[in-house]
């Protein structure tokens, strides 16, 4: 059965610690890398950046805000959002 690690032990192994919240600086290398993906999804950003999905989710949801991404589909699950140059000017067919 594995052990779970204490968050000191987990430093000591040479562990990067997540990062638990959205800093601007974290804003704005998101704004400069993620304008040149084809698509995001929380999923894509978290893995990118080693966050957990739910703050990958409010980093999104901030850029959308901003106007540097657009949502282009949504379900209960996962939202898929794309750069603006690259949102089409009409929905996606089934929408």
């Amino acid at each position: 059965m594995a052990r779970r690690r204490r968050p000191e032990e987990a430093g000591a192994a040479g562990e990067e610690a997540m990062i638990v919240e959205i800093t601007p600086e974290l804003v704005e290398r998101a704004k400069k890398e993620l304008v040149r993906e084809r698509w995001l999804t929380p999923y894509k950003v978290a893995t990118r950046y080693g966050i957990k999905v739910s703050l990958a989710k409010k980093l999104l949801r901030e850029l959308e805000k901003e106007g540097v991404i657009v949502k282009f589909s949504s379900n209960r699950r996962s939202p898929v959002y794309v750069p603006r140059e690259r949102a089409p000017l009409s929905p996606p067919r089934g929408l």
